[in-house]
């Protein structure tokens, strides 16, 4: 804990037994009709409140990074389902120049460009920046949530050879434009990637020597699924269609580069089969987009990607009948993301699962910065937080892509480090990041107002009685001083807001 007094840190070792009866206090089972992880952490078993008001906001904190009043009262004002109908067209929201205060100068550059680019980690820094910045402070909520999505769905590590120069013109113009669009034509932008070909070792891939790791990768991760009914065979047929399918070389010196570009005398452009369909013999690029065309409307991939997306915004174990919904509006729309979002989002078994998933250390810290509404400044502090907590962003080697259920998150140096940050952020010790409580806890003077008015802005709902009086007991023991960054820290660290 950066500049802790010792006073303080006696305080914050009351805080963390606190922080402990908290989670001990939480029953373990479900009650929502959503099945548990196959490793269950602690998770709601109390719901925070059933009515109309409560559902709407804790049904925010799910579709957004945490919601704020503002957006709040706009989602009471036009009715839930108009809100989020609002969020799925992005372009529809107006939004400020969010990274207009801070001194990001790469995000615009070419690969060429950014190798020059002194020191070479500055791309890297500045993507997870901006990554930070939008999250934090775009009313476009629902669409940053995608980004993140996706790219965890065609997950790249920022650290491998050139990625430095790559990613971010991939984050630019494959994930961001095609976060709400249509499935075929992300895949295709991601399969065109340079940062993917590089990545998976697909701009080195030849008719003598074709590279098996993109085709396997597309079919297992990206589109049909580990279960999506293909073959070694297949994999050995698509990593032939795709010979010939590389980049540019990045000029460091004059700039440019680091381009798609097909190599037709690298191309195999033998007869192939895929799944069942015929690939004639002497095309060229033509076999790339067959493929392509084949795989986002096969039945496996709908399937897949709508398990995927319910998982990450409904439950670990995803609901049967809400998958197939999803899987149908997947095909009747071609694969509109969008469509099946409305379909995820407006569910019955979303608003069931309400308090019963683990936010992702990203999540979360976003979250609890959104909600307090703190001054920041993205800065290296925050992404160590975010390193101890197990998620540094662009940062997960391989292919799959950051966990998405519980028990990937619930070691206890996750946790600690969760509390670490929480305890961190309260107390205004984090460089760059300041909250203010006053502000936040408005007249509320007392422990038990300040409690009130804390908990349904951060939880949307009123705690528990038993949370509620474990909280005040220990507020009770604490100088005037440390009473509401104590008790800020406390529902920052509590399963309450963890869980959402």
């Amino acid at each position: 804990m950066d500049n802790l007094s010792r006073r303080d840190f006696l305080k914050a070792s009351g805080f963390i037994a606190a922080a402990f009866a908290l989670w001990r206090c939480t029953p373990r089972e479900v009650t929502a009709s959503v099945q548990p992880a196959p490793t269950p952490a602690p998770t709601l078993a109390t719901p925070l409140s059933a009515d109309d008001a409560t559902t709407l906001t804790r049904t925010l904190r799910r579709i957004t990074f945490g919601p704020l009043p503002n957006e709040v009262a706009r989602a009471r004002a036009i009715g839930l389902e108009a809100f989020i109908l609002e969020q799925l067209n992005p372009e529809s929201i107006p939004e400020p120049d969010i990274l207009a205060p801070f001194d990001f100068e790469t995000l615009e550059m070419n690969a060429g460009e950014l190798l020059r680019v002194d020191p070479p980690g500055r791309p890297i820094g500045e993507l997870m920046g901006a990554t930070l910045a939008r999250a934090v402070f775009s009313p476009r909520q629902l669409y940053e949530k995608m980004v993140v999505f996706w790219s965890d769905h065609f997950n790249i590590y920022i650290r491998k050879g050139i990625e430095r120069a790559l990613k971010p013109v991939d984050d630019r113009l494959v994930i961001r434009p095609h976060a709400l669009g249509r499935f075929h034509d992300l895949l295709s932008a991601s399969a065109h990637s340079p940062a993917m070909l590089y990545y998976l070792d697909n701009a080195s891939s030849t008719k003598e020597k074709p590279n098996e790791n993109y085709a396997r990768e597309l079919l297992e991760l990206h589109t049909l699924g580990v279960d999506g009914g293909y073959t070694h065979q297949d994999i050995v047929e698509v990593a032939r269609a795709l010979t010939g399918w590389s980049i540019t070389r990045p000029r460091r010196f004059f700039g440019g580069g680091g381009e798609f570009v097909f190599r037709p005398r690298l191309h195999d452009t033998g007869p192939k089969t895929i799944l069942g369909q015929s690939f004639p013999a002497g095309q060229g690029v033509e076999d790339g987009e067959q493929l392509l065309d084949l795989l986002s409307h096969h039945p496996s991939t709908a399937r897949f990607i709508s398990t995927k997306l319910v998982r990450r915004f409904v439950a670990d174990e995803p609901p049967e009948d809400l998958v197939t919904r999803a899987t149908q509006t997947f095909q009747e729309t071609d694969g509109d993301i969008a469509e099946v979002m409305r379909t995820i989002l407006t569910s019955d078994e979303l608003r069931a699962s309400l308090g019963g998933k683990l936010k992702r250390p990203f999540e979360y810290l976003v979250s609890a910065l959104r909600q307090t509404q703190a001054e920041i400044e993205p800065n290296r502090a925050l992404f160590r937080y975010l390193t101890m907590m197990g998620q540094p962003l662009f940062h997960w080697p391989t292919p799959d892509g950051y966990p998405d259920v519980a028990a990937a998150w619930m070691g206890t140096g996750s946790l600690l480090a969760r509390w670490n940050f929480a305890l961190a952020l309260a107390f205004n010790t984090i460089p760059g990041v300041r909250v203010d409580w006053d502000v936040l806890a408005g007249e509320a003077s007392a422990p038990e107002g300040a409690l009130d008015t804390l908990s349904d802005r951060f939880l949307g709902a009123p705690l528990p009685e038993e949370a509620r009086s474990l909280i005040l007991d220990f507020l009770n023991t604490l100088d005037a001083g440390f009473v509401l960054p104590a008790l800020g820290a406390l529902l920052l660290a509590s399963p309450y807001f963890q869980y959402h």
